[in-house]
């Protein structure tokens, strides 16, 4: 790789950025569809009520406020949401009305354009250290894939649980754009302090995400030590400091610095009472769930009825699994762009001489794939555990865009033009198909109807 930062002009790259004020318009004409900015969500005042309660020393939360999705330990009700989503909103704690504002949408807002915003620049560096003058119209192609499918526009439904997943998905969206930053232009103190800092504050946000990022910068961290006899310190403090204050949340709410959440006492179970012994019998994370996972989020075939009017596997999902969520997806219908550029990335990553310097991205992979192997033996498949898969499936997808502009072909822009405008339709109808779908375990709320029938009846 050569330097080409006369490639990309200032002027070039504030034209290329305001690719971000339509896709934005995008993203808030998505999230105000059935409601305004600060329209009501279920349970949409906890992470106020978080705050609140932060702000004067306690980690509990007001059972008006979380509803039956509470814990109660020793009698005081409790949520397993990190803290995360709650300090984000000390930027409108000034605000009057505050305690009774629903913020869930406009948070949403923001996660989803930092999302867009991180992989918008790793492209753009990309783009500027290997050079775009072979391929001029690669980089607007996957400017375009990043603002208009994939995960900024299937997640975007407003909900509590959905900020959540987005923040995280932010912060591993900065993670994995520092990650790019320093496989081009080297693991700088600056850049290592910024991936510690990402991956700390995803811990208290979501952390299984936060898992795969403390993961990845580890094998970055023993790379440099071993590569360059380097060892970052300010980093591995970072982490510390972050994990210690994720411990004394778990203590304050389970008695206990590595549960970060007990579902033995969750306030749901009354209404679903067949989950407790489920959870004795398998677990939160069982390997028995691993191939009805698998064909959860790449062959959905589970949504179709047998002859006796039962879901495929039904008796097995009843068994096994607290919920199976709608809408039906895979990833090779919603993000056939992102898949493609991951498969080739991925296998130019394996072969030496591909990419220069591939050590440095081969060394962060295996973290990314821990979230995704969590959710492939969860209790739980909802839509939104789909991105946890993003951070693995774009960090290869980026390596493959890096090899396209090395070795830049008619075929590849062409590939990659339709990739972009069929991963953009998709993308969308994976949007509509979760707006409407409801929350809840499918064969209650399918009620017995074909999945075609059950969505024909929610649009009429």
């Amino acid at each position: 790789m050569t330097s080409q930062s006369d490639v990309i002009t200032g002027g070039q790259r504030a034209r290329v950025l305001l690719w971000l004020v339509p896709a934005l318009f995008y993203y808030g004409m998505l999230l105000l569809a059935g409601g305004n900015l600060f329209a009501p969500v279920p349970h949409g005042l906890v992470f106020n009520d978080m705050l609140l309660h932060l702000l004067h020393g306690r980690v509990d939360i007001d059972p008006s406020a979380i509803g039956d999705e509470g814990y109660v330990r020793d009698g005081v009700t409790y949520t397993y949401f990190g803290i995360g989503p709650a300090l984000v909103r000390l930027l409108v704690l000034p605000l009057p009305g505050f305690a009774t504002t629903d913020f869930t949408r406009f948070a949403c807002f923001v996660a989803v354009s930092s999302m867009a915003l991180f992989k918008v620049l790793t492209a753009m560096s990309i783009a500027r250290r290997i050079g775009i003058e072979r391929a001029p119209v690669l980089l607007p192609l996957m400017l375009a894939a990043i603002l208009a499918s994939g995960a900024q526009i299937e997640f975007l439904r407003p909900s509590i649980f959905q900020e959540v997943a987005l923040w995280a998905d932010a912060c591993a969206a900065a993670f994995v754009y520092l990650v790019v930053v320093g496989w081009l232009d080297g693991f700088s103190t600056r850049v290592m302090t910024g991936m510690a800092l990402a991956a700390g504050l995803c811990l208290l946000t979501r952390v299984s995400t936060a898992l795969g990022l403390y993961i990845a910068f580890g094998g970055l961290w023993l790379v440099l030590l071993w590569r360059e006899r380097r060892v970052h310190v300010p980093g591995a403090a970072i982490l510390v400091v972050f994990g210690a204050i994720a411990a004394g949340i778990n203590i304050a709410r389970w008695g206990n610095p590595f549960v970060f959440v007990d579902l033995s006492k969750a306030l749901i179970l009354a209404r679903y009472p067949d989950r407790l012994p489920r959870l004795h019998e398998f677990g939160e994370f069982n390997l028995n769930r691993l191939i009805y996972s698998l064909g959860y989020y790449f062959a959905p075939v589970w949504v179709l009825r047998e002859s006796a009017g039962q879901l495929w596997w039904q008796a097995f999902q009843e068994r096994v699994f607290d919920a199976v969520e709608l809408p039906p997806s895979s990833f090779f219908v919603s993000d056939p762009l992102w898949v493609g550029l991951a498969v080739f990335g991925l296998s130019s990553l394996l072969r030496r001489g591909r990419l220069p310097r591939h050590e440095w991205i081969l060394a962060a992979l295996p973290g990314f794939l821990v979230p995704i192997a969590l959710m492939l033996v969860a209790i739980d498949l909802t839509f939104r555990y789909r991105l946890e898969f993003y951070p693995f499936l774009e960090l290869c997808a980026f390596a493959g865009f890096a090899r396209l502009l090395i070795m830049p072909s008619q075929r590849a822009v062409l590939t990659m033009g339709v990739g972009t405008i069929v991963g953009a339709v998709t993308a969308l109808l994976a949007w509509l198909l979760y707006m409407l779908s409801p929350f809840g375990p499918a064969q209650t709320i399918m009620n017995g109807l074909p999945v075609g029938a059950f969505y024909q009846s929610l649009l009429q």
